[in-house]
């Protein structure tokens, strides 16, 4: 399957930059999240993996350490709760969804991993929360994206 990513981004002019060292997770991750074997397995291959804009990208294990600038991991929640009446609701959609994929192309949506069933799900602004099952798991999320059914 990686390779198969690999050829597609590619294809669709990435910036891949592989990583010479297996960068682990921050203990915060691993303490709210049951991380999904198949996505860690993959997506410590990689550094970098965005698209040429820079305004889509694949969150890799670095980018859920604290950022001095730009956007954190968890962006998308800080800013549902910053606008919400309902905190509690907010924070319970975000403990069971793991962001794994950001676009900041126009309208802000990502991608995220139900860490209770392993689905793929999609949100957008403005209700970040209000989200699409997209795939059964994760490799089937990026068989999805090679053979161009979802287009990121």
């Amino acid at each position: 399957m990686l390779n198969e990513f690999l050829e597609w981004a590619k294809n669709n002019g990435w910036n891949v930059i592989p990583t010479c060292d297996k960068t682990d997770l921050p203990d915060e991750i691993k303490r709210r999240y049951d991380i999904p074997s198949q996505w860690y397995s993959f997506i410590c291959s990689f550094q970098i993996c965005e698209d040429r804009s820079q305004t889509k990208w694949f969150l890799t294990p670095k980018d859920y350490y604290p950022q001095d600038k730009g956007f954190q991991w968890n962006d998308l929640e800080l800013q549902s709760l910053e606008y919400a009446d309902n905190d509690s609701g907010i924070i319970a959609y975000w403990d069971k969804h793991l962001p794994i994929f950001i676009s900041v192309d126009g309208e802000y949506s990502y991608y995220a991993i139900n860490t209770e069933n392993g689905n793929i799900v999609v949100g957008y602004e403005p209700e970040f929360e209000v989200s699409s099952v997209v795939a059964d798991d994760f490799y089937t999320f990026i068989g999805k994206i090679i053979s161009g059914e979802i287009i990121l």
